[in-house]
């Protein structure tokens, strides 16, 4: 069997520059896929990271490690996040019927929504951009 590599055009994605040139699919009934996942979820690993380090005995240099995320926590921190929303809606609708609100709610509710972005942002594994 011939394979040629993929070549790389001017008009090639960033994402199509890779040196792995080959895509290997596979098919896994729902309990497969999901200890496929599991495992991978375990290695820190995306599912391709997990069975390239089965094979190759690694994951790659460039293997993209996933956060492992608590779900309950998250749950907790999107909930704080939508106070907050509610707060911020609260704040537009007083302003928009002309009512009087301080630069302190105001502040307040902007230190708020910073705080539940940063947790949100924490638990799944990315850096806060401030």
């Amino acid at each position: 069997m011939n394979e040629t590599p993929a070549r790389h055009s001017a008009k090639t994605s960033g994402s199509e520059k890779r040196q792995r040139g080959h895509i290997v699919a596979g098919r896994f009934d729902d309990a497969e896929y999901s200890l496929l996942t599991e495992k991978a979820q375990g290695a820190r690993l995306t599912r391709s990271g997990y069975i390239r380090a089965l094979v190759v005995g690694t994951p790659g240099p460039r293997a993209q490690r996933t956060p492992p995320i608590n779900a309950e926590v998250l749950a907790k921190a999107t909930a704080a996040l939508n106070k907050v929303g509610s707060n911020l809606n609260q704040i537009a609708h007083v302003l928009n019927a002309s009512g009087t609100i301080t630069a302190q709610e105001c502040f307040a509710a902007l230190a708020e929504t910073r705080a539940a972005v940063a947790r949100i942002l924490e638990i799944v594994g990315r850096k806060n951009r401030t």
